[in-house]
């Protein structure tokens, strides 16, 4: 289970903190210079959000995910998804709305996972962090690499 709730918190991460950065930039894309400052904007933001929720998520996140779903277990099987759900959104709103949504993100992935009956070894759920790792790498490099281009342009 441990190994489950670890690459469902992996998953939720990238996917969770670009989610928030749409709801962020693509409101305000009339206002900014084109689709370069805003595709920049969404990539900056994406990388500082799963910068900051990454580690809340895989800590807090994982734990409170076991803790709920050990309470859930504990009720009738007709009920343990409700319960399971309530206590995810509980323990998100510790953290207010941004906790709450990353919390029924989280669930969702972690019941798909469970619904499938995944099976997952310990090499697997450490090999899936290195997903976030990755997107903010990717994120970083390509504003880097479009920054670039620009003064290249500019010179030309």
């Amino acid at each position: 289970m441990w190994t489950r709730k670890i690459i469902a918190a992996s998953l939720t991460t990238p996917v969770y903190s670009f989610l928030l950065a749409c709801w962020v930039v693509i409101p305000q894309y009339p206002d900014s210079g084109g689709i370069a400052d805003t595709v920049n904007g969404l990539l900056m933001l994406t990388a500082t959000y799963l910068s900051v929720s990454f580690p809340v998520i895989v800590t807090y996140g994982v734990l409170t995910s076991v803790f709920s779903d050990w309470v859930a277990r504990r009720m009738s099987m007709r009920f343990e998804p409700l319960v399971s759900f309530g206590l995810h959104i509980g323990f998100g709103l510790v953290l207010l709305w941004l906790g709450a949504g990353a919390a029924v993100l989280y669930w969702m992935i972690d019941r798909y996972l469970s619904h499938k009956d995944c099976r997952f070894e310990t090499r697997q759920a450490w090999s899936s962090l290195i997903i976030p790792v990755g997107v903010v790498v990717a994120a970083f490099g390509i504003v880097y690499l479009g920054g670039v281009m620009q003064d290249v342009m500019h010179r030309l």
